[in-house]
């Protein structure tokens, strides 16, 4: 009865204070900023957290010559992670004080190195591409996603500078991701091997060419050190915590006197994805995409399900795509980086979204929802991929942006518990 009635009271208090915020929140926007963010990630806390207390984990614990068994609460909630922002240039980033920076840093940089300038289309100034629908897009770690620190009232340890991605994942892609697209194309039809997919089948058989320019590039991208300054961002972020730190007292109740909350993967404000840095890849150059079977074979990888779906592929995971609606291209490009982010060993230039342990154990969860940022916020969280085909309106209709620039919010599921020990099992 007390947990319950802890429960009833986290909800009041959350929808107290996401009221002021859902005011504001709720008409259309110029522009994202940091507070911004952090106001808007608040405001849909209470339909997008669902914090839930599921079980138990028991671990052993040794001392001298004696051993007990000690418990700790297996807890499951979302976290807003990552904010993705698609745009179709870095001046007209929708993040301003933050993305627009990142965006045209790294677009020069990565032009300098590769002798090029890159614009919004498919290929460069140089090479026009005929493709209607191409924008470059990032994943930046959402300075609200640090809900432990906020709630507890610590303090939010904000780096003066951006560090860019490297290489590291991409160096194990020949090793680790090959053999498991290879083996992805031993569950395809003999007929599709054969027909449409011979060449991305060939690629793969004879991945000599493909493992060569990955070399260069890898070399060429080795060779950025930028080092992106956020100290005036970072000023904003101090007065925009308190929006979290009720809450506190509320889940410190219901977990009977713990504050327990699953650190996420991202780091704050880490830069996890920019497809100017990623640009070899995300404009296709080195089509390493193309050989997974999901580029090849209709179904596989949708956003959405069915052959009546009307989002588009997840795979390629480039930045072109074919799809008239704006919001519903951005949802589906959106959807690309969030699939290249939280895997390793994948064809880009990235970082890693995955936690670090820090005194939890994490279960398995692939659960994820999205909450528009920009240019409308929405006060709660859903998916992508509903079918839409026979309705008389469209996913976004009537939020798309002039700028054609979207940011989402990316809340990531989680499940974990305390570590309190050498783990054995949690019930259930």
């Amino acid at each position: 009865m007390k947990r319950q009635h802890a429960i009833r009271r986290l909800r009041r208090t959350l929808c107290a204070l996401s009221a002021g915020a859902f005011l504001a929140a709720s008409q259309p926007a110029a522009a994202i900023t940091t507070p911004g963010v952090i106001a808007a990630t608040a405001s849909a806390a209470l339909s997008c957290l669902s914090y839930r207390v599921q079980g138990v984990c028991f671990f052993l614990r040794c001392k001298l010559a004696a051993c007990w068994i000690e418990t700790s609460i297996k807890i499951s909630h979302y976290v807003p992670d990552v904010v993705i922002s698609t745009y179709n240039e870095p001046l007209r980033h929708p993040w301003t004080d933050l993305g627009t920076v990142v965006a045209t840093t790294l677009n020069g940089a990565t032009s300098a190195v590769f002798g090029r300038l890159s614009d919004s289309s498919a290929g460069g100034l140089d090479t026009p591409s005929a493709m209607a629908n191409f924008k470059g897009a990032d994943a930046i770690g959402n300075p609200a996603g640090m809900l432990a620190q906020m709630i507890a009232g610590g303090t939010v340890a904000v780096p003066p500078s951006l560090a860019i991605p490297s290489v590291t994942e991409l160096m194990r892609f020949p090793s680790q991701e090959l053999p498991a697209i290879a083996r992805q194309w031993t569950q395809v039809p003999t007929e599709i091997v054969n027909t449409v997919a011979s060449d991305a089948k060939k690629m793969l058989d004879a991945p000599g060419q493909l493992l060569s320019g990955l070399q260069t590039i890898m070399k060429s991208i080795e060779g950025v050190r930028q080092v992106i300054e956020i100290a005036d961002t970072v000023s904003q972020v101090s007065g925009a915590v308190g929006s979290f730190q009720q809450i506190g007292n509320i889940i410190t109740g219901a977990t009977g006197g713990a504050m327990l909350i699953c650190p996420g993967g991202a780091s704050l404000f880490g830069l996890h994805f920019q497809s100017e840095l990623d640009a070899p890849f995300w404009r296709g150059v080195l089509p390493l995409e193309l050989l997974y079977p999901a580029s090849w074979v209709p179904g596989l990888g949708e956003v959405g399900s069915g052959y009546t779906q009307t989002w588009g592929p997840t795979y390629p995971r480039q930045g072109e795509i074919i799809q008239t609606h704006p919001v519903k291209a951005s949802a589906v490009l959106a959807e690309r980086v969030a699939s290249i982010i939280y895997k390793p060993a994948q064809p880009h230039i990235y970082t890693r979204v995955t936690p670090n342990g820090g005194g939890y154990v994490y279960f398995g969860s692939n659960a994820y929802q999205w909450q528009m940022l920009h240019p409308n916020v929405w006060s709660g969280c859903q998916t992508f991929g509903a079918n839409d085909s026979l309705s008389l309106t469209s996913f976004g209709d009537g939020q798309t942006d002039s700028a054609d620039g979207y940011a989402w919010n990316f809340w990531k599921h989680y499940v974990c518990c305390q570590q309190r020990g050498f783990y054995l099992y949690s019930f259930p």
